[in-house]
């Protein structure tokens, strides 16, 4: 994300002038070369050698937003800028308890970094760095490279680094020395990984930087894994400091996926859903405000609120689309059935547990749900009734779908979805009604007589038993 020239230990010495001199004579080549590289690949000029350095299109993209965008001048020697004390707290005080939340994890990864020279930075969604981890003793280094507390990073006003590109592409990205925009950092390394609260916004960033420029890049890119991890712990205690009167599922990584997490009330409406949860499973903050139900996620079955319960507890989760399986530790309520936890147990209830997930769900044997259907039959059923919803469906249509008989496909599909085959019919149809409700201004009898049902009063009454309003009254809601 930074700078540092070949002779580092020389100019790191306290005297700004000596640093600047030896910048001028030990980096003039290099530096005029990395310029050369970068008004070549931003004009689209670069020769194949010179393209094959920038090892990724996300570091390729920042440069021509340096450019292009942000007219950022490359050349320029000017030192990254440094906030007061005074505009310091300004840009603390919005987000205070992200600073708190992330106490431990800067710790903790900056033991594991601080050997190797790294400072451990908190940086806010300006880029600029709100808390650190570093060795004071070479603090005037840090703060000659402004890679310490105040250093404002964002690409706009820095050029292509490892903390202003994290913003820019809100997604992990590591900087080695050449793919930095500005020839001043072409000799520093930065790994920075974004940091999302519970409404999946981006609030911070977590990097760790070197000044010194051998460091090689293999050595380099083992510190973005870690940087991603602990940014990731970080979220997951803002999740559930946020939520810590709800129950919080915090499903295990499967299929490619991440793991997510989700706070449930006890009502079992959806409350909550960080930046994973809303992707995987299709949440989003309207139909969080419209009051979701967790079992429009996973089957009944598989999940259950404990109330009382001391500690976390593992479940198996069914999902209602697909049918697929896959472990997850349920967390009851900090403050509720909890009333009289103490300061230490409340603070370690608290603590993350998602880095644990992928290693319990090989303890925890998930078993198929017995008498259920397989999940390949569910699919084909539920596929087939969300393509014939404005259809009249007969349970031998459905069951012909699994080769068994009515009698026992009607047992199995309750067994597998936690409904039976007609309310689970009725419940997609009421979910697509109220989609056209939003999206469009067809009337009452043109929706009604387009799903199936018997007429509008029959619409009307089934819409109001399962959503709680009418579909006059949700329009209106939704507009």
């Amino acid at each position: 994300m930074l700078c540092c020239p070949k002779n580092d230990s020389r100019m790191a010495a306290p005297s700004g002038q000596t640093a600047s001199v030896n910048w001028q004579v030990a980096g003039s080549v290099s530096a005029a070369h990395h310029v050369e590289a970068v008004a070549a690949e931003v004009h689209g000029e670069s020769s194949q050698s010179e393209s094959s350095s920038i090892e990724v299109e996300a570091v390729s993209s920042s440069w021509r937003r340096s450019a292009q965008a942000h007219h950022v001048n490359p050349e320029s020697r000017e030192s990254p800028r440094i906030l007061t004390e005074s505009s310091l707290r300004s840009s603390i005080e919005p987000i205070e308890n992200v600073v708190l939340a992330a106490q431990t994890e800067l710790d903790r990864l900056h033991r594991m970094v601080g050997q190797a020279g790294y400072v451990t930075l908190l940086c806010d969604q300006n880029g600029i760095a709100i808390d650190y981890r570093g060795n004071d003793q070479r603090s005037d280094e840090f703060r000659h490279w402004g890679v310490w507390l105040g250093g404002v990073w964002s690409e706009d006003i820095e050029g292509t680094n490892g903390i202003g590109t994290c913003i820019a592409e809100c997604r992990p990205i590591t900087v080695h020395q050449t793919q930095h925009y500005r020839a001043r950092h072409i000799g520093l390394s930065c790994s920075g990984a974004p940091i999302f609260d519970s409404d999946a916004r981006l609030v911070a960033v977590l990097d760790v930087s070197s000044i010194d420029p051998d460091v090689s890049a293999q050595a380099h890119a083992l510190t973005l894994p870690l940087v991603t991890t602990s940014a990731r712990l970080i979220e997951e205690r803002l999740f559930r400091e946020r939520f810590r009167k709800e129950w919080i599922i915090a499903v295990a990584p499967h299929d490619e996926q991440p793991a997510s997490l989700l706070a449930v009330d006890r009502d079992h409406r959806v409350v909550g859903a960080d930046r994973n949860a809303r992707a995987q499973y299709r949440v989003d903050p309207q139909s969080i405000d419209a009051g979701m139900s967790v079992w429009a996620i996973f089957s009944r079955k598989g999940l259950l609120l404990r109330k009382g319960v001391p500690t976390d507890y593992p479940v198996r989760l069914t999902t209602v689309r697909g049918g697929d399986c896959f472990f997850a530790l349920v967390s009851g309520p900090v403050t509720t059935s909890r009333l009289h936890v103490g300061k230490l147990e409340a603070t370690l209830l608290m603590q993350p547990r998602i880095d644990l997930l992928e290693d319990l769900s090989r303890r925890f044997t998930i078993q198929p749900p017995r008498g259920g259907l397989a999940p390949g039959a569910l699919r084909r059923v539920m596929e087939y009734i969300d393509s014939h919803l404005c259809e009249d469906l007969a349970l031998e249509t459905l069951a012909a779908h699994t080769g068994l008989s009515t009698y026992h496909f009607a047992r199995a599909f309750k067994q597998s979805v936690g409904m039976p085959p007609h309310r689970y019919l009725l419940q997609q149809r009421v979910k697509r009604a109220a989609e056209l409700l939003k999206q469009t201004e067809q009337p009452l009898t043109a929706i009604a007589q387009s799903l199936g049902f018997a007429d509008q009063s029959h619409f009307s009454r089934s819409f109001h038993w399962l959503v709680g309003l009418a579909p006059s009254e949700f329009r209106r809601s939704h507009r």
